[in-house]
């Protein structure tokens, strides 16, 4: 049997890999147009609605000088899948 994995983008990560290129938490939030806390929130575990987080995707893929293919990634669940 097969098995699905599901992920989910790991905000925290993403937001550390941007502090170390140099970014403070208030510099991210100006250029996404956030407050400084909301970053802490998604830091805890919240998650960023669309634009936000496409906002954030953006950033991170600039400095980083990465692909959105390589953002940071947890494992959300995994499955079995049963064919019929």
């Amino acid at each position: 049997m097969p098995v699905v994995h599901a992920y989910k983008i790991d905000w925290f990560r993403v937001l550390a890999d941007i502090n170390r290129a140099g970014y403070s938490l208030q510099s991210i939030a100006s250029e996404i147009d956030v407050v400084a806390s909301t970053l802490i929130g998604w830091k805890k575990g919240s998650v960023p609605r669309h634009h936000k987080g496409e906002a954030l995707i953006s950033m991170w893929c600039r400095v980083t000088k990465k692909d959105r293919k390589d953002l940071p990634q947890e494992k959300l669940s995994s499955r079995f899948i049963h064919k019929v």
